[in-house]
């Protein structure tokens, strides 16, 4: 029974990621994305992987998720005139260009087929000891925690995080070279907005500290620093909302260094850890679960602080749109 509810979740995740990519409206792509997101995070718990099925599910589903709605947003409330030309961007693909892609579909399929069948293949030569699994377990006690998904993603594989974070960083900076770095100006006083005052009085301090028992616990049990760094990127989304921006309140070398600390430290000691004999990221069994710990620690920082400076450009660029188009016009 579980072999056909997995096998189940993997076709839907995979027509889910291809109707993301062949919708004909913007509307239509939004809400796959979002049950994509689902779907996937519904994998990792199949996988076991619960905490990273956390971050899925909060990052894709839940902040990306909400861009994506506010964005879509100002596609459907635009001018009458500009309407049409959008319209007719957006409209469903004509015979023609139907016809034109048909080749790219077949690729994609044949594609995903050769995928498919490199996983089987995989999954067929597993060995009876249980593969990276039982090799996982086996390093656990020299991994300095306790969890097996952290000792992969912060010890074993500890680069692919380290890219990961980067990744963030290059999303951030890819808005800044479109919207011009134009870095957290103040915007206009927002409303006295009762309830959003109590909430941000309310869930500040309850995000903070469940976001500090995630990241201390990920030593042990599912949680870890994208699951700290969504909920303290969340405090600076309610602060942004409520009219306190955060980077308009810091220096800007402060700002710059919260965006930053997470990546750089993640480099230096793996350089450290090379020029003292080791290999990159291979820490010392006697110290790794502290030094796992202070670049977890990091790593949410600046996770946060760029989904929150993410949001706050995007917000800010939105607002300004608006002023440009007159100032053009």
């Amino acid at each position: 029974m579980s072999v056909l509810i997995d096998s189940i979740l993997a076709i839907l995740a995979v027509y889910l990621a291809l109707q993301c990519l062949l919708a004909p409206r913007l509307t239509q792509t939004v809400f796959i994305f979002f049950a994509f997101g689902l779907a996937l995070a519904l994998a990792w718990v199949r996988l076991g992987a619960v905490d990273v099925a956390i971050t899925e599910a909060a990052i894709a589903s839940g902040f990306l998720g909400v861009l994506f709605l506010d964005a879509l947003r100002d596609f459907s409330f635009t001018a009458p005139n500009k309407r049409e030309n959008l319209e007719a961007v957006h409209d469903p693909l004509s015979r023609n260009d139907t016809k034109s892609l048909l080749l790219p579909r077949l690729a994609l399929w044949l594609g995903l087929g050769l995928f498919l069948l490199i996983a089987l293949e995989a999954v067929w030569k597993i060995p009876d000891g249980g593969g990276l699994t039982a090799a996982a377990e086996a390093l656990l006690p020299e991994s300095g925690v306790e969890h097996p998904v952290t000792a992969v993603l912060l010890n074993f594989r500890a680069y692919d995080t380290w890219l990961e974070i980067g990744v963030i960083l290059l999303g951030l900076l890819a808005i800044f070279a479109v919207g011009g770095i134009k870095l957290y100006r103040k915007p206009g006083v927002a409303a006295d907005d009762p309830l959003l005052r109590q909430v941000i009085l309310f869930f500040t301090p309850v995000l903070f500290l469940f976001g500090a028992f995630l990241l201390y616990f990920g030593k042990t049990g599912p949680g870890g620093a994208f699951q700290a760094a969504v909920l303290w990127g969340a405090i600076g989304i309610l602060l942004h909302l409520g009219g306190r921006p955060v980077f308009s309140v810091i220096p800007r070398w402060l700002g710059q260094l919260l965006l930053t600390v997470g990546l750089v430290f993640f480099l230096v000691l793996g350089f450290l850890l090379m020029a003292g004999g080791g290999a990159l990221f291979e820490y010392p069994p006697a110290h790794a679960g502290v030094l796992i710990l202070i670049v977890e620690t990091l790593a949410a920082i600046s996770i946060a602080a760029a989904l929150t400076a993410i949001f706050a450009n995007l917000n800010q660029m939105k607002k300004e749109e608006p002023n440009e188009i007159e100032s053009t016009n």
